[in-house]
């Protein structure tokens, strides 16, 4: 009877006890197993998130960029037109004068009472009392015209002379103009040349001012490009600066590549490379527009005269420089989609164009770079680059230089922590076998973090021992200590086999897959190199296009007397 209750009493405790220890040891046992695969599979989670986030902030910020720029760019419009909105009209009022002269509609009391108007309205501005000498001077009104023009000079000397010096041509008043025309030499320095002198140099060569100036244009400019190339100074400043425009005008990434970009350690260079490849062809199309936008000289001489003077008339002033370079800098981070990097990239590019006085050398470059900020036409654009030709081709040279060198000689590959490089992707066999033998040291470094169950196994061991001593005392208790022994045993090994297979299942998996994403990434290396080399042996045909050219090509004067000036 007492046998019955200890037995019984001995039964329940170890049987709870032995349940207890083995669920227990079998939950640290698997959570043991799969520790470190979960703690590399979080760590790449991890790096997933930060790349993600990285990226939804470089998004956010070229959102909000190109939000502001928009309110600025209206804003500042905004302010233009009311600082200097009255000098536009006065501009129109200017074309719409010179326009009704020729049509002879406009009545000698509505030209005096325009323009005096006029000189209410603008203090200040030179082109004001400029147009009350010339209606002045249409009726006869030789006191008012001296009057008036005196206060223009007064105003603005150089351009009373340069507006009073292209109306007298364009009135065929040629011994006129060439008095006005040496005037306006005399305001000339080389080192500090007005905006407008590329408009008087394009009508000079175009044939549109009399015979007589182009001597007159010819001595100066010679001696000009004489003293300014003596020293190294001036040229490799141009250099330099079309260096950065050819840098500044790539193209946009295409986005071609996306494994590559994911999966390359040094994607940023990369990428730059190839945009710096895709540049040539870019180059290749701005002088091409340049060559073909210059070449129809049929438009009369008049014609030529009125765009000319139209520009000068309506170009906006030194004092609107400021506001204008902003409207540009907000008009380029709408154009680029919100990177204000790059919108900077082709402001620096520009920044001398917004110059109120340059060098010679420097004008010729403004008007090449973009002829409408710099105040001139197609014509002058293509005249400014024949005469430059000589340092824009060295300065394509030195660029062409630096894209070849920057040309990254391997693709750094990063696949699940395989890192290799490959120089075009032809070694994708050799690639695949160490990326075999990459995960099988995976494996095999996982599988030793799995701990075997000695422990369990050890008390498995020792119940049953337990279980065959009880039975010598009670069949029923030793059986049943016997059999918990077995489970535990049992248990154990099953949950080692267990965690063994979703090592081996995850790896082969993760293999599997980075098989996958090497292939891509070996035929996104063969296609980014073909693509790579296709685009830089355009560099060959742009190198000829910008030697070919000449300033013969952009003249319609004759080529003994482009030589002359050139």
């Amino acid at each position: 009877m007492s046998q019955q209750v200890i037995s019984y009493a001995d039964l329940s405790i170890i049987n709870n006890a032995l349940r207890s220890i083995s669920k227990d040891m079998s939950g640290v046992h698997s959570e043991l197993g799969s520790l470190n695969f979960k703690q590399d599979q979080m760590e790449s989670e991890l790096v997933k998130l930060a790349d993600s986030f990285s990226d939804f902030v470089e998004a956010d910020l070229k959102h909000k960029a190109l939000q502001l720029a928009e309110t600025r760019q209206g804003n500042l419009k905004q302010d233009l037109q009311i600082k200097f909105g009255y000098y536009a009209e006065v501009r129109r009022m200017a074309t719409g004068i010179l326009q009704g002269v020729d049509t002879g509609v406009i009545s000698d009391d509505t030209l005096r009472f325009t323009t005096e108007e006029v000189m209410i309205k603008a203090p200040g501005y030179w082109l004001a009392p400029a147009l009350v000498s010339l209606t002045s001077w249409i009726r006869n009104d030789k006191s008012k015209t001296e009057k008036a023009l005196n206060e223009a000079l007064k105003r603005d000397d150089y351009k009373t002379t340069l507006f009073f010096m292209m109306v007298m041509r364009r009135l065929t008043r040629n011994e006129a103009c060439l008095k006005w025309l040496e005037r306006y030499f005399m305001h000339q320095n080389p080192h500090n040349l007005d905006r407008e002198f590329i408009i008087i140099l394009e009508a000079v060569t175009t044939g549109v001012f009399p015979p007589a100036s182009r001597n007159l244009m010819m001595v100066n400019v010679k001696n000009w490009l004489d003293q300014l190339t003596q020293g190294d100074t001036f040229i490799n400043e141009q250099k330099k600066q079309w260096v950065n425009f050819f840098v500044a005008i790539g193209p946009l990434s295409e986005g071609k590549y996306p494994l590559l970009e994911k999966y390359t350690t040094n994607w940023n260079l990369l990428e730059k490379s190839l945009k710096e490849a895709k540049t040539h062809d870019v180059i290749n199309t701005h002088f091409k527009n340049i060559i073909s936008s210059s070449a129809d000289f049929s438009k009369g001489i008049k014609v030529q005269l009125d765009e000319i003077l139209s520009l000068l008339v309506t170009n906006f002033d030194d004092e609107e420089l400021p506001l204008q370079e902003q409207v540009r800098f907000n008009q380029l981070i709408i154009q680029m989609d919100g990177d204000k990097n790059a919108a900077q990239a082709i402001m620096d590019a520009e920044r001398h164009i917004f110059n109120e006085q340059i060098d010679f050398l420097q004008l010729l470059t403004n008007a090449s770079f973009n002829p409408e900020l710099s105040g001139a036409t197609r014509v002058t654009q293509a005249l400014a680059v024949s005469i430059g030709q000589t340092w824009i081709l060295e300065a394509y040279d030195t660029f062409t230089a630096q894209c070849r060198n920057n040309v990254p000689k391997l693709v750094e590959l990063s696949i699940d922590n395989f890192k290799v490089p490959t120089k075009d992707g032809s070694d994708e066999n050799e690639l695949l076998k160490e990326q075999e033998i990459f995960y099988d040291q995976v494996l095999e470094t996982e599988l030793s973090k799995l701990s075997f169950p000695y422990g369990l196994l050890i008390i498995g061991t020792l119940i049953c021992f337990l279980g065959f001593w009880l039975f010598t005392i009670n069949p029923i208790v030793g059986a049943l200590g016997l059999g918990m022994g077995i489970v535990i045993i049992w248990n154990s090994l099953n949950t080692h086999k267990k965690a063994k297979n979703k090592i081996i299942e995850n790896i082969t998996e993760r293999k599997q897959k980075g098989k996958e994403v090497l292939r891509g990434c070996i035929a996104e290396t063969v296609d980014y190199r073909i693509e790579h080399l296709f685009e830089d042996n355009k560099a060959e045909e742009v190198r000829n296009l910008i030697s070919s050219i000449t300033p013969e090509d952009f003249s319609s004067v004759s080529k003994e007397t482009v030589r002359n000036i050139i």
